[in-house]
């Protein structure tokens, strides 16, 4: 069994991964943390084989982190989860002991690949950061992100809703908050998934992260 620990401060892709990895008869989620600090001080207490880990964290960043705990232990598997594609960044990840590096915006089921990949000692780079990769390593002169092709216009409202959709807010939660009545939250909530083209809400975070519309 697969022992997958994952370091992200947003919880919705925790759950989210947590529970695609129940589906797997070989991979196991045995804990999570949403900070460098919490991470470091859990994940030595436990025996793990692969580290999902974030780029951005509230404390930290997923680079630094990275070093550290292989500096702490060489024999940690990481595969870097970000939705962050700047090469610089999948460089630095695979320069301080990284084996793998996934987008945010990557289906979940491409992780259980990356995840028996980097187990196995290969390294493992999704079809998007690999592209950049090599177009890097070609000296193209500017690399582009083909998934931030199309960024959906937001109303101001919309945006409200978004950020505390990301935070975690109940549909009733939202509408307290916002003085605007439940069903018009909901209303909101169908029209971002329809400009992002997604079916619920951990979809609508995900693509958020992706095109930087939430940190």
């Amino acid at each position: 069994m697969i022992k997958v620990f994952i370091v992200d401060d947003h919880q919705i892709l925790i759950d989210a991964i947590q529970q695609h990895l129940e589906k797997e008869e070989d991979i196991e989620c045995i804990g999570s943390a949403k900070t460098g600090a919490m991470a470091m001080l859990k994940i030595p207490m436990t025996i793990v084989d692969v580290i999902l880990m974030d780029i951005s964290l509230p404390d930290t960043n997923g680079v630094e982190l990275t070093k550290k705990l292989i500096n702490e232990n060489p024999n940690y598997k990481i595969i870097g989860l970000s939705s962050h594609l700047e090469i610089s960044i999948v460089k630095k990840m695979l320069k301080y002991g990284a084996l793998g590096y996934v987008s945010k915006s990557t289906s979940i089921g491409e992780m259980d690949t990356a995840i028996r990949k980097v187990y196995s000692g290969e390294k493992y780079l999704d079809e998007k950061i690999s592209q950049i990769y090599i177009d890097s390593l070609m000296g193209s002169k500017e690399v582009k992100n083909k998934s931030h092709s199309y960024i959906p216009d937001l109303t101001k409202r919309e945006k409200e809703v978004l950020d505390l959709i990301s935070e975690e807010f109940t549909t009733q939660e939202i509408s307290k908050k916002l003085y605007i009545s439940t069903n018009t939250v909901e209303t909101h909530r169908k029209n971002l998934m329809n400009k992002f083209q997604v079916r619920n809400s951990v979809g609508l975070v995900k693509k958020a992260l992706e095109f930087k519309l939430i940190d």
